[in-house]
């Protein structure tokens, strides 16, 4: 059974978490790129979570469809069966080089649920890291909730974007480990509040950043690094954990 405690605590260096899945080369935020994430064996996933007109956690990173699919329209002014029926294959590459396409990557790809990828994920070796864009207190409370269904407390954390939303959630379940995106560089402040894991851009990450990280004994991943040159910088400054477009150029098969 897959632990992030454990994962952290260990010696292992670095840790690599796929970004939107196996972004760099398959359709961000897709079941196919977060089984070939998994396949080529990275320590966590991460992906987006959005709610649509019609109360459907889905995944993707947008506020809209545009840049990804074949449709257009605000996510949570659009219907679930509308954006089932898109091709989520428009985009190619990373998220700092990648380009849209004229025609879609394959015939059909659809953009997946919330529940499908915590499925996916639930008998697998592997860390879920859950970006929480959807806003609606019916939304949290779902994503809450499938924590006891799918059994995520020792395997998932949430990334929130403001502590008063953090908050909200600890209301709710005070168990859910929670990763806060607001005030990064303020260790003292997440470890106050709770939090055990720290996502630092990498605009702030530093050898005394690493430092400082480990002194209060929080677990950390830097966002984000899609080069060799960057991940050896970055591993070199003490940074234990690397979100990436491209894990194929860490773990190599």
């Amino acid at each position: 059974m897959f632990e992030l405690a454990k994962l952290y605590l260990s010696d292992k260096s670095p840790i690599v978490t796929a970004h939107r899945g196996f972004s760099g080369k398959y359709p961000e935020n897709t079941l196919l790129a977060f089984e070939m994430a998994y396949k080529l064996g990275v320590d966590i996933i991460e992906f987006d979570v959005r709610e649509s007109i019609d109360g459907e956690l889905l995944i993707m990173h947008d506020s809209s469809v545009n840049r990804t699919t074949n449709g257009s329209g605000e996510i949570n002014e659009l219907h679930f069966d509308y954006i089932r029926s898109l091709n989520a294959s428009y985009w190619h590459g990373a998220r700092d080089t990648g380009y849209r396409l004229e025609k879609p990557t394959y015939n059909i790809m659809q953009v997946p649920t919330l529940r499908e990828v915590l499925t996916f994920c639930a008998d697998k070796d592997v860390g879920i890291n859950i970006q929480v864009y959807a806003e609606s207190p019916e939304a949290v409370k779902k994503i809450c909730a499938l924590y006891d269904e799918f059994d995520l407390y020792k395997k998932a954390f949430l990334m929130i974007t403001t502590f008063a939303r953090a908050q909200e959630v600890k209301t709710i379940n005070s168990l859910i480990e929670v990763c806060v995106g607001e005030e990064r560089q303020n260790l003292k402040r997440h470890k106050d509040f709770g939090s055990r894991i720290m996502q630092s851009n990498k605009e702030i990450v530093s050898p005394e950043l690493c430092r400082e990280i480990k002194r209060f004994e929080l677990w950390a991943n830097m966002f984000f690094s899609n080069t060799i040159e960057e991940n050896e910088k970055y591993l070199g400054y003490g940074i234990q954990g690397i979100m990436t477009d491209q894990p194929q150029l860490i773990i190599k098969k």
